[in-house]
């Protein structure tokens, strides 16, 4: 089978549980990372067995041995960066967001689609088992329609600075981009396109939300959507319709248990993850490869540019603002 072979790009916190995971996955083999800071690119390529290392993003993408690049950079940087990766012949797994809005993912998806070379958002709840699970449940008719979602993503950010990425607007900051994109997912995956939105934030001076509420309407279903960076707290999901309930636990989106209830009968399910759950969209990533296909049919092109003019739509309403620039 064809080894698949990886650089990684934007060294953080996210890199690091991605690139542990990587090392998982068969067949594939992480060649190159890069970073603004040659230090840190080494010690991370000591880290995880990368056979080179950069001190600048454009040696990456130069790197003819290179197949795909994940990009884990701050949010503004996404769209350009991996326009660049394309552009340089290399496929992209980006971190969600895709893009800062609707307009960039437009772009980046023509210059997918001009240069066919696979591109796709890194929301990696789509791959996970037990996400799979609640979809296979509800594709079989186990709850019937669904008339109501229920889905929260909070943790206590507020001990971060005003120039963390959390709360900064040059760094895209706020919990919209960061952690509500998770419950607007699972809410347009399942329900599909909103046909009104409410929206209500508390916005730091900087202009970015530190606390998030939506209501999200469609015919015959709402979805109750929040995030924060003020608080702890359990992050379950509630998935409900007329024939049963699905139920998945704590910080829903990574969780590998959950519960389908009918008639009040709980049928739990569980899960033992390879790795931390990152192996299934960089599983998905390899086989669209080796497929020769640009997008994935489990999170497309569409998917992505739907979702983001859903948070266009949300950051309008509750006023949040970044600097032109990005």
């Amino acid at each position: 089978m064809q080894v698949i072979r990886w650089g990684i790009l934007g060294l953080g916190k996210i890199a690091n549980k991605f690139a542990s995971d990587l090392l998982l996955v068969e067949h594939t083999k992480l060649t190159a990372v890069a970073s603004t800071n040659l230090d840190r690119a080494q010690s991370f390529a000591l880290c995880y067995g990368a056979d080179k290392f950069y001190g600048s993003y454009n040696e990456l993408f130069e790197d003819t041995t290179v197949d795909i690049i994940y990009i884990a950079s701050l949010h503004p940087q996404h769209a350009s960066l991996s326009i660049k990766s394309l552009l340089n012949g290399k496929a992209v797994l980006c971190e969600k967001p895709l893009a800062m809005n609707a307009i960039q993912v437009e772009e980046m998806i023509a210059i997918s689609k001009e240069k066919n070379i696979f591109l796709m958002e890194a929301l990696w709840t789509r791959f996970n088992p037990a996400f799979c699970q609640a979809k296979k449940w509800i594709d079989e008719g186990s709850l019937g329609s669904i008339h109501y979602i229920s889905a929260t993503f909070s943790f206590n950010g507020l001990h971060k600075d005003e120039d963390s990425r959390l709360f900064n607007p040059i760094k895209g900051g706020g919990t919209l981009l960061d952690i509500g994109i998770y419950p607007i997912f699972l809410a347009y995956y399942l329900l599909g396109i909103p046909k009104d939105i409410k929206a209500s934030a508390h916005l730091t001076s900087k202009g970015v939300d530190k606390q998030l509420a939506i209501i999200l309407t469609y015919d015959h279903a709402h979805a109750i959507l929040y995030s924060s960076f003020t608080h702890n707290e359990d992050m379950r999901a509630t998935i409900a319709g007329e024939n049963g309930e699905i139920y998945i636990d704590d910080r829903w989106h990574e969780s590998p248990t959950l519960n389908l209830v009918q008639s009040k009968v709980k049928t739990p399910k569980s899960f033992k993850f390879l790795g931390l759950g990152y192996s299934y969209e960089i599983m998905e990533a390899n086989q669209c490869l080796r497929e020769g296909i640009i997008e994935s049919s489990k999170w497309s092109h569409q998917n992505s540019l739907e979702l983001i003019k859903i948070i266009d739509s949300i950051r309008k309403i509750v006023g949040i603002s970044y600097p032109s620039n990005i």
